[in-house]
């Protein structure tokens, strides 16, 4: 019987029944060089759209593996929830994601908001790519089978005027202890908060303020609290 590697979790966007894959040279080293798979090892491998899929690992070469999907597990329900999170200095932004996307996350919208310290004039597209790379390693971490979907980054304003798909939770101290639905999005400010004009804009787009408890939660961990909530 061929070797089965419980732990592996392969993020192949093109996985398909019968399909074989070559896989970049990342994931390759990863899977040779340090989970040290052989060849003929059977994997667990996702397209990040909600199947699984059972595969076999045909070549293991630290440069150029290619995978064969031999069979459909599973197709998973997108999740229900979102992050719509201020945009952070340094690198708080890809901390955000690296942990709420370890939870089932339909999308990760990073906002411009007043009190937003990182200058306007910052090329952003760098850690965009960070955020995507980000988004891929928590998936496979997780063991889910929806990837993250890492959006460009809006104004508030902007965000709030297409952010009609499900209600809109601003988290908030003077917000209400409710209990939130499994279809939402959840914002957050950065740190120092959301601006009260900002609140209030949101307040005038049918959002309602969330109340995250009495505890003050710094920027990085709100998102991640908000989406634990039931």
């Amino acid at each position: 019987m061929p070797p089965f590697h419980d732990e592996t979790w392969i993020f192949a966007p093109a996985a398909e029944v019968g399909e074989r894959i070559s896989l970049d040279p990342v994931e390759s080293a990863h899977l040779v060089r340090v989970l040290r798979l052989a060849s003929g090892t059977l994997c667990t491998a996702t397209d990040g759209r909600g199947s699984v899929f059972s595969a076999r690992l045909e070549v293991a070469d630290a440069l150029r593996s290619v995978l064969h999907c031999e069979a459909l597990q599973r197709r998973d329900p997108v999740p229900g929830r979102s992050l719509a999170q201020a945009i952070l200095k340094n690198r708080a932004l890809e901390d955000v994601l690296d942990l709420c996307a370890q939870t089932p996350l339909r999308e990760f919208q990073p906002l411009w908001t007043e009190r937003v310290q990182v200058p306007r004039g910052r090329d952003i597209e760098h850690q965009m790519e960070r955020l995507r790379a980000k988004a891929v390693a928590a998936l496979q971490q997780s063991k889910q089978s929806w990837l993250c979907r890492v959006l460009p980054p809006l104004d508030w304003t902007g965000w709030l005027e297409r952010a009609t798909d499900r209600p809109v939770l601003v988290c908030d101290g003077a917000g209400s202890d409710i209990a939130p639905p499994r279809e939402a999005w959840f914002a957050i400010g950065p740190e120092g908060g959301l601006s009260p004009s900002e609140l209030q804009e949101g307040l005038s787009h049918g959002a309602s303020l969330l109340s995250l408890g009495a505890t003050r939660l710094r920027a990085t961990a709100a998102g991640f609290w908000a989406l634990a909530q039931r």
